[in-house]
């Protein structure tokens, strides 16, 4: 933090409008003090490296892609920055794959006027914060997967799936039917079948709808690959 305590801001969101109205909220409070702004992802990166936020406040979806993948980049380049994600989506997977990446906390846009200051001045201090109705083994799962960023390497958010399962997944986000993978990947139907289950259970997904936005967000696939 700088000479005077407060909590120094990057807002990082595509929407002008939101972007200043959470500016306004943001600057009515003495303790925090928003000292940039990004609307692409492309110039996140560079952006944060220069200015070095406290806290980075992050949309998940901005022109130049899901900033998802690139959470692991600015925690490793900037350690000291902590990630606070402001997304439209109440998804559980999502969230987790946000903390798996290196965020401190999640909330959710609809609710970002009542509880965006509070989980600034969280993660700031360290803490992780998920604005999200959830009980309490919900909690305990998403704080395990939250990263240790004192220099151990973690997997990341497919990081609880096998080498054959992450090629399962990628093909059914993809669009492919399981007598496609069975076919290209010498498999059986049955064992796509199985495999598909494992995967579902393990990234709490359960259409194949679910699938291709999971790795959209990722992005491991672009909007229009499928």
């Amino acid at each position: 933090m700088n000479d005077k305590n407060n909590i120094r801001l990057m807002i990082a969101d595509d929407h002008a409008v939101f972007r200043a109205g959470l500016k306004l909220l943001l600057q009515t409070h003495d303790d925090l003090e928003v000292v940039g702004e990004v609307s692409d992802a492309d110039e996140l990166l560079d952006a944060v490296k220069q200015l070095r936020p406290d806290v980075l406040v992050l949309d998940l979806t901005m022109p130049g892609g899901s900033t998802l993948p690139l959470i692991e980049k600015l925690r490793k380049a900037i350690p000291e920055t902590r990630i606070l994600v402001l997304s439209m989506h109440d998804d559980l997977t999502l969230v987790r794959a946000a903390l798996a990446s290196g965020a401190s906390g999640y909330v959710v846009k609809a609710a970002a006027d009542t509880e965006v200051v509070a989980a600034i001045r969280a993660v700031a201090t360290g803490k992780v914060f998920v604005d999200l109705d959830l009980d309490a083994n919900q909690v305990g799962s998403l704080l395990t997967a939250e990263k240790d960023w004192s220099g151990k390497e973690k997997d990341g958010p497919l990081g609880s799936l096998s080498s054959r399962e992450k090629e399962v997944f990628l093909s059914l986000a993809k669009g492919h039917t399981n007598q496609e993978i069975a076919d290209d990947l010498d498999l059986s139907i049955k064992t796509v079948e199985t495999y598909r289950g494992r995967i579902g259970v393990k990234l709490g997904l359960r259409t194949r709808a679910e699938f291709v936005r999971f790795a959209v967000e990722l992005g491991l696939i672009g909007p229009g690959s499928y």
